[in-house]
């Protein structure tokens, strides 16, 4: 049994990366960007970046990459259906399953 593919879109979409990851750590717009220190490993110099426009993070620190779905489930420590079904819950969504 998973979660229907749309319903996996729609979250995707729906999901503001800035807003979820502000959550976890403090974020700085620079430019087009925001910046702030990686959840992921320890740093004392800001290398962990999110591209708002197109929902992605890279750190230049460590290599973690990923979008929203990625995020939630290495920071929350969630498999790929519970990422999902935690975004969903924030941003409203009903999820349906399939066979």
């Amino acid at each position: 049994m998973g979660i229907v593919d749309e319903d996996v879109a729609r979250v995707r979409a729906a999901a503001d990366l800035v807003a979820i990851a502000s959550e976890h750590i403090a974020l700085k717009r620079v430019g087009r960007r925001f910046v702030g220190l990686c959840p992921f490993h320890a740093e004392k110099t800001p290398s962990f970046s999110i591209n708002a426009e197109l929902g992605l993070y890279y750190c230049f620190g460590c290599g973690a990459k990923g979008d929203v779905i990625t995020f939630v489930r290495d920071v929350e420590h969630l498999d790929f259906v519970g990422a999902v079904e935690h975004l969903a819950a924030k941003t409203g969504i009903a999820l349906r399953y399939d066979d």
